[in-house]
């Protein structure tokens, strides 16, 4: 929908519209992503409500269709919620003048027939009262977010009776038995989890989650919980594959593993809807209260990728007397569908606090460790553990990561800049600014180029190139059996290209295109089709029956005799397919920060642009960016940008979680 052809769209579906309900309806057409299908129905809406003559009701429903493609799952009914989302579309004097049209309305109660007061009232939309603030909903987000907070408050008051197992002795022999030692909020967040049926966990890359949970699941089978009675899973089929290619990696390391840690080997993680037993031709999940998850203990990692509606159905489907780990992120991106679970649970200034009681409790487990105690602790808090301590990331990454949580755009200004043509660019570390001094395309072409060139064709520590690795596997017949597939995978790695947008000259689909460009004929001259050798290859759809999920990024490679086929990594060694034979894919050279969330890579270039797509610039799509990388983050970004972006945060409204989750129990 181009900007010249949108009013004339729109007029003729509003063609009452005066003048400032114009710009508002053009404002939001050029700074959402809301469909063309969201417009009829907010048409047909005002007619069987019959208020086609209600400019407020069609400003109010546009309004929340907006909140929900941003990802909150209500509208508050206040000005600084309303003039928010406003001042993106019109100018402030209008903003002012829609939000007291709005407020009007409602305080009146003029739109009976289009928003309702209670949640099963057949209404579009529904006002929620919560103390003294008023959430318009729809009514589907309202029942679901009242499901959710329900059952939290269930499991969380359900407190878990003494089992009789030995927890200290276990975790004695475990921590004893094992090489990489956990560190002391680790060592809480473990015996939380043994100690109590729900335990949130959340901390950064690199502060040991996937070590928790193997020291969790090495405890539990110690203590007579079989692997099919737990219950793995992530919320996509990528994720999954991460966590069981962790665990399995962990188990591979121990000095000397026992039989219950070999009956480990057997768990593999699965995905959310897979767990849930989702059934897409008829959109429900079969898993729920009445049929819930045969496990006893069920743990979910990159929680905060999860919708709230998906989270809901989970609450509702692990049993009341199962154990419910969550692990994530509070400070990455959150779900794509709407809702920020994990960031509403988790305050920013969090720190593990507990009951008396309950802090005896985890003491008694972990032996000598000393654990905060408070008189006074609501239920949900002293669920929660923050992991402030990481074992991987760079240092000066950490910093700059640390100070963009906090929104100090001043470090911009302290940033130092890159070249990426200088003789030592290869040996940086940290975080560096690759300043875009004339925000053109033709400028981040060349530093495109640039970066790709060091990604191909320089050097690592060995000497080697990973054109050069493409070129060797072409050798054999079968290249996923060549002895330097391993390396081909470390190097594609090595040098990962991030972007903010997907659309535009700054968006991942043109980068690809120009990388196509850039190297296919260096590469594979001979190439005629989509892929040549040396193409990353992101899958896009899940295909379990192949073991491809979207997210998994492969290489394309020729073999002896010139066919194609593309090699994916897999912990024993890498698994190939032919171009033809796999599902939805597309070029890979370039990733959304989306598509990134979970992985890590030795370098990494973040690309933002310097004016389109504001609404995406946020500290938290920053954060998630720089922190995917172990040795260099490069910001390719104009300052202004960059600050812009650092100052906003997401703010995904939740009218239930928001006003009551922290609420004493």
């Amino acid at each position: 929908m181009t900007a010249t052809a949108t009013p004339h769209f729109l007029r003729e579906l509003f063609p009452k519209a005066g003048p400032a309900l114009v710009r508002l309806l053009q404002g939001v057409a050029e700074n959402t992503g809301i469909l063309r299908n969201d417009y009829f129905a907010v048409r047909d809406w005002l007619e069987i409500a019959d208020y086609r003559d209600h400019d407020s009701a069609c400003v109010l429903a546009l309004l929340l269709l907006a909140a929900l493609e941003e990802g909150s799952l209500c509208v508050e009914i206040s000005e600084d919620s309303l003039g928010r989302r406003l001042n993106d579309f019109v100018s402030a004097d209008e903003a002012r003048q829609w939000i007291a049209a709005v407020v009007r309305d409602l305080d009146e109660s003029t739109l009976p027939a289009l928003i309702g007061t209670l949640p099963g009232e057949h209404r579009p939309m529904i006002l929620h009262t919560v103390g003294d603030r008023r959430f318009v909903y729809f009514q589907r987000f309202l029942r679901a977010e009242s499901a959710f907070f329900l059952s939290l408050q269930t499991r969380v008051e359900n407190v878990e009776a003494p089992s009789g197992t030995d927890w200290p002795a276990i975790v004695r022999e475990v921590f004893a038995s094992q090489a990489v030692q956990l560190d002391p909020d680790q060592r809480i967040a473990l015996a939380s989890a043994l100690a109590q049926r729900l335990t949130i966990i959340s901390g950064g890359p690199g502060t040991g989650k996937t070590s928790i949970v193997l020291t969790l699941l090495r405890c539990l089978s110690r203590g007579g919980i079989g692997a099919d009675r737990i219950t793995l899973a992530a919320p996509t089929g990528r994720a999954a594959q991460r966590l069981t290619d962790s665990l399995r990696a962990g188990l591979v390391r121990l000095p000397t593993p026992t039989d219950a840690d070999t009956r480990l080997n057997d768990l593999s993680a699965t995905t959310l809807h897979q767990m849930l037993a989702y059934r897409p031709n008829r959109n429900i999940f079969t898993r729920h209260r009445e049929n819930p998850i045969p496990a006893d203990v069920v743990i979910v990692d990159e929680v905060s990728m999860v919708g709230l509606v998906l989270m809901a159905q989970l609450f509702d489907a692990v049993s009341p007397n199962a154990k419910l780990i969550l692990l994530g992120d509070k400070n990455q991106l959150p779900s794509v569908e709407a809702g920020a679970v994990l960031a509403n649970l988790v305050a920013d200034d969090h720190a593990a606090r507990f009951t008396p009681a309950t802090a005896a409790h985890i003491e008694q487990i972990l032996g000598a460790a000393t654990v905060e105690r408070q008189d006074s602790v609501d239920r949900i808090t002293e669920r929660i553990v923050l992991l402030r301590t990481n074992h991987r990331s760079q240092a000066e990454i950490r910093a700059v990561a640390e100070a963009i949580n906090r929104q100090e755009a001043t470090i911009v200004d302290t940033l130092p800049r890159l070249n990426l043509a200088d003789d030592d660019a290869l040996s940086r570390t940290g975080c560096w600014l690759l300043e875009q001094t004339h925000a053109t395309p033709m400028e981040l072409r060349a530093q495109v180029r640039s970066w790709i060139d060091l990604a191909y064709f320089s050097t690592d520590e060995a000497g080697t190139t990973l054109a050069a690795v493409i070129s060797d596997v072409a050798k054999t017949d079968a290249p996923e059996q060549h002895a330097d597939t391993p390396k081909l995978f470390a190097l594609m790695d090595r040098w990962r290209l991030l972007t903010l947008l997907r659309d535009g000259a700054w968006g991942c689909d043109e980068i690809n295109a120009d990388a196509d460009v850039i190297l296919r004929h260096r590469l594979d001259p001979g190439a005629r089709g989509a892929l040549f050798a040396g193409a990353p290859v992101l899958i896009t759809r899940n295909d379990p029956s192949l073991g491809l999920f979207n997210g998994d990024v492969g290489m394309a490679v020729r073999d002896a005799r010139g066919r194609l086929s593309v090699l994916f990594p897999r912990r024993e060694g890498c698994i190939a397919f032919a171009a033809e034979t796999l599902p939805t894919h597309e070029l890979g050279f370039a990733l959304t920060v989306h598509k990134s969330q979970g992985s890590e890579y030795a370098n990494v270039m973040v690309v933002m642009p310097p004016t389109g797509g504001r609404r995406l610039l946020t500290k938290e799509l920053v954060y998630t960016a720089i922190t995917r990388a172990k040795s260099l983050a490069v910001i390719c970004s104009t300052t202004e940008a960059l600050r812009f972006a650092i100052s906003r945060r997401i703010k995904r409204e939740s009218g239930i979680c928001a006003a009551g989750a922290q609420a004493p129990g």
